[in-house]
C-alpha cells in the first residue's frame, strides 16, 4: 500500500482543483492506496509567509515540523493547483519554501545540491482559463513543467511521475468531465 498525500492549492473549497484531488483521492483509495488532502488555505497548521535570519540554521517550528511528518511519511506527493501567472499560487510557493528545507529535502556535498527525499514521487494536476494550445505554443507548458521537475522536484531527489496541464476549464465547462474521467484512470 501507497501513502499519497495530496496538496491542494485553492481558495475555493468547490474548485475544480478540488474535484481533481477528490477524484484522484477516491480513485487511489479504490486501489487500496492510503490518501491524505491537505489544504493550503484552510489547514490549522497553515504558516505564515517565509522569513529567515539565515538560509543555512533554519529553525524547525511546529508547523514546519508537521509537514516535514507528512512528507516524510509519504510515497507520492500530488500537487494540485490553478495555473496563475505563468506558475503557482503563492501560498504553494511558501509551502516549498518553508518545508523543502536544507538537511530535510536537500542538502550541499561539495558544494552541489544532493536531494534527500529520493524514495518519492511527484504529480501535477493544474488547470488553465486559456486553451491549452496558447499555453503549448508559448512556451508557458513547458516552462512550467520544467521550473518544477528541475528547480523542486528532482532537486530534492524526488522523480516526475506526471504533469498534467489541462486548458480552458473556465472557459469551457464542457470538458471538465472529461478532465476528471482522465485522472480517474492515472
Amino acid at each position: 500500500m501507497k501513502n499519497i498525500l495530496i496538496i491542494v492549492a485553492h481558495p475555493k473549497k468547490d474548485s475544480f482543483s478540488f474535484a481533481m484531488a477528490n477524484t484522484y483521492m477516491e480513485s487511489a483509495q479504490n486501489r487500496g492506496e492510503n490518501v491524505e488532502v491537505l489544504d493550503l488555505y484552510r489547514d490549522e497548521h497553515q504558516q505564515p509567509f517565509f522569513t529567515y535570519d539565515d538560509a543555512n540554521a533554519l529553525s524547525t517550528d511546529t508547523c514546519m515540523q508537521y509537514y516535514q511528518d507528512k512528507i516524510s511519511k509519504a510515497d507520492e506527493l500530488v500537487f494540485v493547483f490553478p495555473y496563475w501567472w505563468g506558475s503557482f499560487p503563492a501560498i504553494l510557493k511558501n509551502f516549498f519554501d518553508w518545508n523543502l528545507s536544507k538537511d530535510f529535502a536537500f542538502k550541499y556535498v561539495n558544494s552541489r545540491p544532493k536531494g534527500l527525499l529520493t524514495d518519492k514521487t511527484v504529480k501535477i494536476f493544474t488547470t488553465t482559463g486559456a486553451p491549452k494550445f496558447i499555453y503549448t505554443i508559448t512556451g508557458a507548458n513547458r516552462r512550467l513543467k520544467n521550473m518544477i521537475k528541475e528547480q523542486i522536484v528532482e532537486f530534492c531527489g524526488m522523480k516526475l511521475d506526471g504533469c498534467h496541464i489541462y486548458g480552458s476549464v473556465d472557459t469551457s465547462k464542457s470538458n471538465t468531465d472529461k478532465i476528471l474521467e482522465t485522472i480517474k484512470a492515472l
